[in-house]
């Protein structure tokens, strides 16, 4: 099934449809806490939680990022 926002796919399995997901906004952030906003805190989680595989798929998703908003 497709996100309902970004249109990627998320698997099988989901329970509900991408109509519920859309009017639920599942998986999106809605409001975002000010700690959430905190650069200082991803710097933390990935020194020192994150395991390399984790950090190259964030790799490769601030590429991708970067890479739509030059567009």
């Amino acid at each position: 099934m497709e996100h309902w926002k970004t249109k990627e796919e998320m698997g099988e399995g989901f329970q509900h449809t991408k109509k519920q997901h859309k009017d639920f906004e599942y998986n999106s952030l809605i409001e975002v806490k000010p700690y959430e906003e905190n650069l200082m805190r991803t710097y933390y989680l990935i020194r020192d939680i994150w395991n390399d595989k984790q950090i190259l798929e964030l790799k490769s998703f601030i590429e991708e990022q970067i890479e739509e908003r030059k567009i």
